[in-house]
């Protein structure tokens, strides 16, 4: 497997020079500012650049590039397999109604025997994150690895795109298949948030609107936990999330609040908050979620059979992270990227949701304010 990243910045140009890797196994990972009015000579370029290969990639506020992080640039990774398949497919997804449907399809299009993992890119504005899980799942072996996320902007969430021939397209969601025998593909999703007060009960939700807790008004419940910090609503809401436990209360994912109303006492969240399940407040500083970031990195270094060997890491965080830690956000991805393998590579962007297994479980769910790490090399 060869890997080479780079980036383009209108005012260096290309960092590397793109490499000469096209083949039907190679995989151009691109990502980049919403705005794309000036990417189009850019992505003919890699079009002609590599006619044979699957180009794929999404809208982000910030790309990932090893342990930088990448505003206003274009982000690119170039993976050439030496055994392994890639493929890709595609479906339009117009909202919540087709979120499910649409996972379905890729699913559908993308399961084969030799299937390790998947890699799902969606529109962050106008998918059901839970719902395109649940329809993947529903088709694709438990043991698959799916990971992924949910395309980005500027934090003014009017417009993300997915690219696909070339095209950034909104209402769109991409999913890469990658097979083959000697392909190692794991994942591992972490938050460093910390739980605190009691466990409550969900007694009244609506898809991702959360109306009680404990038969009592939920935003009046929140503000009273928050103490000082409610008068700040509902931008401190980034500094404590809620942990959503499964029926089992196996493990949880994490919910980050959207927006509050006052009218109906209710809040609104980045996901689906199912009735009846159980719900803990969060809360998280800085050296917390570095710590989140730290954890995945070891779990994936237990996981791989050869620990020298160098792997890329495809990171995907999550934009409200960003927001938390500012100007010290790379500080997550130097974290991650030291505790790999020596040699390797890390490339990624920050997402409206991230996709992959629940902490401790398996399958795909929507999580929220997570760093999520993949890992694949091809060896034997």
């Amino acid at each position: 497997m060869q890997v080479v990243l780079t980036f383009y910045t209108p005012s260096t140009g290309w960092h590397k020079p793109l490499p000469a890797l096209d083949s039907h196994n190679t995989l151009v990972l691109v990502f980049g500012e919403a705005d794309a009015s000036g990417y189009p000579v850019l992505l003919d370029e890699l079009q002609t650049k590599y006619p044979l290969s699957i180009i794929a990639g999404c809208s982000t506020v910030a790309g990932i590039y090893n342990d930088h992080l990448m505003e206003n640039a274009l982000t690119i990774g170039i993976i050439k397999f030496d055994s392994s398949r890639i493929a890709l497919s595609v479906a339009e997804v117009h909202g919540s109604t087709d979120s499910r449907r649409a996972g379905i399809q890729l699913a559908e299009s993308l399961t084969a025997p030799t299937l390790k993992g998947v890699l799902i890119l969606a529109d962050g504005l106008n998918t059901n994150g839970s719902d395109l899980a649940n329809g993947l799942m529903s088709v694709l072996d438990a043991n698959v690895m799916v990971t992924g996320g949910l395309a980005s902007d500027k934090m003014d969430f009017k417009s993300t795109w997915v690219l696909y021939n070339g095209v950034p397209c909104s209402h769109l969601v991409c999913g890469i298949g990658f097979y083959g025998e000697n392909l190692f593909f794991a994942t591992q999703t972490e938050d460093g948030w910390r739980p605190f007060g009691p466990e409550r009960r969900i007694t009244r939700s609506a898809g991702n609107i959360l109306y009680e807790i404990d038969h009592h008004p939920a935003l009046d419940l929140y503000k009273e936990y928050l103490g000082e910090h409610a008068t700040g609503l509902p931008a401190t809401a980034l500094h404590f999330p809620l942990a959503i436990w499964d029926e089992d209360k196996r493990f949880y994912v994490v919910r980050t609040i959207l927006g509050i109303d006052e009218a109906t006492n209710s809040i609104r969240f980045a996901g689906d908050i199912p009735n009846s399940n159980q719900t803990q407040l969060m809360y998280g500083s800085f050296d917390n979620l570095v710590d989140g970031a730290e954890s995945a990195a070891h779990a994936l270094v237990k996981k791989i059979p050869h620990p020298d060997a160098p792997v890329l890491s495809f990171a995907i965080s999550c934009a409200g992270r960003k927001l938390v830690m500012k100007e010290d956000t790379f500080l997550e991805l130097e974290a991650s990227l030291d505790i790999l393998p020596a040699g390797s590579q890390q490339i990624g962007f920050y997402s409206f949701g991230e996709l992959a297994p629940p902490f401790g479980g398996t399958g795909c769910s929507l999580h929220n304010e997570t760093m999520t790490l993949t890992v694949l090399y091809e060896g034997s």
